[in-house]
């Protein structure tokens, strides 16, 4: 009943919207800072912010998507200078591109001061269609939610958009998703501007720097510095952040 219904939806928008296949969105990221702090770093809560409010560009066409950084920074004006000060070190750098027509995916980032070019995606995420419907700005949309023993993930997305994308790494959906809501507040992303025109060519281009690595050889990196850091935080020693060649 789920894909008849999300299969009815697909079919009355995408005829009215097919030409509306690329554009820029502008989603504003939301991190409860608080409750993504993992339990040794309780301490630390009065030195930050309890929320951190950015905003990202997704650039998007029939075949490419690049979701980046905005030219004009305004992300952190809700903040004091003194919290800005602090949450610099907290920024996240990156550049995710995607081509559907060759399922490429490549993510430019830094992590502790190196950049890394990550080639790959995460793991799949497989969608579970819900029958609600809610109206995100002028775009009706479909709820989908997502969870196993790591997250809980919670999606609209609009076919009115036909494009398999959305913000940071998630999309694989039959339509762009404009909200999505990870583990009940933690972290949220929501289009705030759709912006549907011709782009120039200049604005999705596939990113070139950092040091190559796959998807699993870039997460066992972070594990590994994760580690490095709750041993700090637990009174084990400093850590120096170690280059591989």
């Amino acid at each position: 009943m789920r894909l008849l219904l999300l299969a009815l939806f697909v079919s009355f928008t995408i005829p009215l919207f097919s030409q509306a296949t690329q554009g820029e969105i502008i989603y504003e990221e939301k991190i409860n800072v608080h409750k993504s702090l993992p339990p040794e770093m309780e301490d630390f809560k009065a030195q930050l912010p309890e929320f951190r409010t950015t905003k990202r560009v997704l650039y998007f066409n029939e075949s490419e998507s690049l979701y980046t950084e905005m030219k004009k920074d305004e992300t952190e004006e809700n903040w004091s200078s003194a919290s800005r000060r602090r949450g610099r070190r907290w920024k996240d750098e990156r550049n995710l591109y995607s081509n559907f027509d060759e399922k490429l995916y490549l993510e430019e980032r830094e992590f502790f001061g190196r950049k890394f070019l990550i080639n790959g995606a995460g793991e799949s995420i497989k969608w579970k269609i819900t029958p609600e419907q809610k109206q995100v700005g002028s775009y009706l949309c479909q709820k989908v939610t997502f969870q196993d023993t790591s997250q809980n993930l919670v999606a609209w997305f609009t076919p009115m958009i036909p494009v398999s994308s959305g913000p940071a790494e998630y999309g694989q959906l039959p339509g762009m998703i404009l909200h999505i809501d990870i583990n009940e507040g933690e972290k949220m992303y929501t289009a705030v501007e759709i912006n549907l025109k011709e782009l120039e060519t200049t604005l999705i281009v596939r990113p070139e720097k950092g040091d190559k690595v796959t998807r699993e050889e870039y997460d066992a990196i972070v594990k590994e510095k994760t580690e490095e850091m709750r041993a700090q935080f637990s009174g084990n020693g400093g850590f120096r952040f170690r280059r591989r060649n």
